[in-house]
């Protein structure tokens, strides 16, 4: 059995899953290789130079061809991208993707070696009628967010938000990814979440696919452990006494990653001997003067990740719409407490006294609530009861042995 991973960027959280789930995979004896932008892994787990998903700048007359093209009889990609243009000034959104793509990805070797094709996070790279009708392979799909049964968007606020402005084209786009997937006759979903795995149920995108199951992501349980954080904590100048939050996101402007609601919680906390950590672009005055807000930016590795677990009381993570974090996996892995909304994966894992706690609606006001409690309960928490979390639920092996049954079903 040889299968491919297939996704737009190793990086993010989609691209960090998929290859933590390629690694997981080959770690059990299944061949996988892992095929992006910038990472191609052969079948023999060999990182080599790919150029096929390099930009190929169009010569001459195909620039000439496209412009008359455009004008005489535009393609449904320019027709789509023309609308858009009209309108994107309007648009207020995290994400938003289209269904096509210049790139050619049924023709990639690995692609056409493979047994089997494993779909993630695609924008940008699959052309959906083309790819879907030409692949004669299984295909399994996990799903990252609900852009695959979705028209623009990748959450539901960005297509609520923008649903005044942009309806006609979102369920246009929409549409055409509901006949493109009617391609697709040996198929399944996979989701890290159920309330995800749910939604793409009830979206009717999938109804012709045979298996529709929920798979947790994994999580490197090496990299990310229970560390000692006095010396990480000196380093920053934090005392071994100060209660320290820290949150992630890729940037804290992100409304969705609910950063200004950490910020509306402040100041009912202003008693407490609090610290904010932040990783990511970004950096905030504290609305409170008795609050610190420590930057720490974007961090590279996974080791310097892990070590800003280590530093903090407990993860404070104020989604407002999400899957399976992988920062909440890596929390649990470093024996790290979350808190945060009963929203979207994280209702399926935080447990209060055990790892983590759910504030009671999605508000600043809850957050500060959940954040006091914590506080107050803080040892009733042991990291070694979170650490234990993860390692039953998120390891590599776990993960892979779910994942080969499901392929195992479809090349029956």
């Amino acid at each position: 059995m040889k299968v491919v991973q297939i996704t737009t960027s190793s990086k993010g959280g989609a691209g960090i899953a998929a290859l933590r789930l390629h690694h997981a995979l080959r770690e059990q004896g299944i061949t996988s290789a892992f095929l992006s932008k910038d990472l191609t892994i052969n079948f023999k787990g060999e990182t080599v130079e790919d150029s096929f998903l390099d930009y190929q700048r169009p010569s001459t007359i195909q620039r000439i061809i496209r412009k008359l093209q455009r004008i005489f009889v535009p393609t449904p990609f320019q027709k789509a991208t023309s609308r858009l243009s009209a309108i994107n000034n309007k648009l207020r959104y995290e994400n938003l993707s289209l269904p096509y793509s210049s790139v050619q990805l049924q023709q990639h070797p690995l692609v056409q070696n493979a047994d089997l094709l494993n779909l993630h996070w695609i924008s940008g790279i699959v052309d959906y009628n083309r790819f879907f009708s030409s692949i004669q392979k299984p295909v399994v799909w996990t799903l990252h967010d609900m852009n695959p049964f979705s028209g623009l968007f990748h959450y539901r606020s960005d297509e609520i938000h923008n649903n005044a402005v942009a309806s006609d084209i979102n369920e246009q786009m929409a549409e055409y990814k509901r006949n493109a997937l009617q391609k697709i006759k040996n198929g399944a979903i996979i989701s890290p979440s159920q309330w995800l795995l749910e939604e793409a149920k009830g979206s009717g995108f999938f109804k012709h696919f045979s298996v529709k199951r929920c798979i947790t992501n994994a999580i490197d349980l090496e990299t990310f452990s229970i560390q000692d954080n006095h010396k990480l904590r000196k380093q920053h100048e934090i005392e071994a006494t100060d209660f320290v939050l820290l949150f992630i996101s890729h940037s804290l402007e992100i409304k969705r990653k609910g950063f200004d609601l950490l910020l509306e919680a402040l100041p009912h906390l202003s008693h407490l001997p609090l610290t904010i950590l932040t990783v990511g672009k970004g950096a905030l005055k504290s609305p409170v003067s008795d609050i610190k807000i420590i930057s720490l930016g974007k961090i590279n590795t996974q080791a310097e990740m892990a070590a800003c677990y280590t530093m903090a009381d407990a993860f404070v993570m104020p989604s407002r719409e999400d899957n399976l974090p992988n920062v909440m996996l890596e929390s649990f892995a470093s024996g790290t407490p979350v808190i945060s909304f009963g929203v979207g994966g994280m209702k399926e894992h935080i447990r209060e006294a055990s790892t983590g706690i759910l504030a009671e609606e999605v508000s600043g006001v809850a957050l500060a609530k959940a954040i006091q409690q914590f506080y107050d309960t803080r040892n009733n928490y042991q990291a070694e009861t979170v650490r234990a979390y993860a390692e039953k639920h998120f390891s590599f092996k776990n993960q892979a042995t779910a994942y080969h049954k499901v392929y195992q079903e479809l090349l029956s």
